[in-house]
């Protein structure tokens, strides 16, 4: 009886060992995806992208539900931009928010530019200190629009351990592959030309011709008081820019504007307007 008593007590001990050592893990194992934060028509989470080209991301994930939608940085005419608000982190010395391409979605006759269903942010973030983990801290608002729009707002956060353990590191690589590449002067010039093309109704305009690759469409962040009606060409890999608003006398933005290039291969450059034709 005296060993089997000793065995079942040895069996106990094992058993007993065994949890904690499970508790320890569980309790150490940094998070790699964060819960999902219900919203308005929506869901967020923060993710651990891993490491993308020597850099670390994390990634916001959006979660539409029905038809609703999300917007890209520039709305368009109609919707609400997200923003993103990471005072709260701690050891983050860097986040910068990465915008995947938008797509351009007719809102009752308005054009919007945003997000269908399901879309990741990346975040490139550093550390203050490499040794240590860092405590991301996000205050996320967005809109989520249906057949009226509600603002939705998330709080949220994610340990990221020094050792990059990424359970979401192809979600970030596919958010990674549909954010524009940014294309300095020369590499834009070679991408895209633009020549001022007839006025139409008393308005100026300019062909955008992409040559670099494949164009989808194309998207024009303007300066303030500006704003460009986008016109695609069929068969041409072209776009007429149609300058729709103005300040005052001003027809020509003194500053480039910012074009992105929506395709396969989506690209992000400046391009500066010459004189428009009479």
């Amino acid at each position: 009886m005296s060993a089997q008593r000793e065995a079942k007590s040895s069996r106990r001990v094992r058993r007993a060992t065994a949890a904690v050592c499970l508790l320890v893990l569980a309790v150490a194992a940094p998070a790699r995806a964060q819960e999902w934060v219900a919203g308005a028509k929506s869901q967020a989470r923060l993710v651990d992208g891993g490491v993308h080209d020597g850099a670390r991301y994390a990634g916001a994930q959006i979660r539409l539900s029905g038809e609703a939608v999300t917007y890209w940085r520039d709305p368009g005419e109609a919707g609400v931009a997200p923003t993103f608000d990471f005072a709260g982190s701690d050891n983050v010395g860097e986040a910068e928010v990465v915008y995947p391409q938008p797509e351009r979605i007719d809102e009752a006759g308005q054009q919007a530019f945003g997000y269908r269903r399901d879309v990741v942010f990346p975040i490139r973030v550093a550390p203050v200190d490499p040794k240590k983990p860092m405590s991301l801290a996000l205050k996320l608002d967005y809109a989520a629009c249906e057949k009226i729009c509600v603002p939705a707002h998330a709080q949220l956060s994610l340990t990221l351990p020094p050792t990059p353990q990424a359970a979401e590191a192809a979600l970030l690589n596919e958010a990674l592959r549909q954010a524009p590449k940014i294309l300095e002067p020369e590499a834009a010039a070679q991408f895209a030309s633009v020549a001022p093309a007839p006025p139409a109704g008393g308005k100026p305009q300019w062909r955008v011709r992409v040559t670099g690759g494949d164009a989808r469409d194309l998207f024009v962040e303007a300066p303030t008081g500006f704003y460009f009606d986008v016109k695609p060409e069929d068969g041409k890999n072209a776009f007429l820019l149609v300058l729709a608003e103005h300040p005052g006398k001003k027809t020509r933005p003194e500053l480039p504007l910012r074009i992105t290039v929506s395709g396969p291969a989506p690209a992000e450059f400046d391009l500066a307007l010459p004189p428009a034709k009479n």
